[in-house]
């Protein structure tokens, strides 16, 4: 539920949203928020900032594709921060025209299931609901999982910062 309502909030930031140049086969809508849009909403709210605020001089953008996704992902032992260190000339993420070497990943999409029935020896998932995992300060391995829960024919999502562009 918090992550419900984490997602939600990022939702109510105002968002730029703009048709992509991408192979035909794929329907993409990206969103793209600036540090100044977000500065501006922030200026009319009185709460306090939150983990998912841009810092000043970077932006961040959403992309939805299928596996595989044609990048490489990598964690830096540091830090914790994971980032873009590879894209595959062919792969959904290339195609998106957005994604680039050095980009910080900051959430994902994940695939949950409420239920599971058992009918014979045959175990069968349902209620299956999306929900939205929070990469910073998550380990490599639960980020990977969540990516890696959606079945082939569902799109997965990832947020993205570029910063210093």
């Amino acid at each position: 539920m918090a992550l419900q309502s984490r997602f939600q909030s990022s939702l109510s930031r105002p968002l730029t949203v703009r048709q992509c140049p991408v192979h035909p086969q794929l329907r993409h809508v990206v969103a793209v928020r600036s540090s100044s849009q977000q500065t501006q909403a922030a200026a009319t709210s009185s709460s306090q900032p939150d983990a998912n605020d841009i810092p000043p001089g970077c932006s961040r953008y959403s992309i939805s594709i299928k596996k595989p996704l044609g990048l490489v992902l990598e964690q830096n032992k540091s830090s914790g921060i994971i980032t873009v260190a590879e894209i595959s000339p062919e792969g959904g993420a290339a195609r998106t025209g957005l994604v680039a070497v050095g980009d910080q990943l900051i959430a994902t999409s994940g695939v949950t299931y409420r239920t599971e029935e058992e009918y014979g020896e045959v175990k069968v998932k349902k209620g299956q609901k999306v929900v939205r995992v929070n990469a910073i300060g998550q380990s490599f391995k639960t980020v990977s999982a969540a990516i890696g829960s959606h079945p082939g024919h569902m799109e997965v999502t990832l947020e993205f910062q570029r910063c210093g562009q």
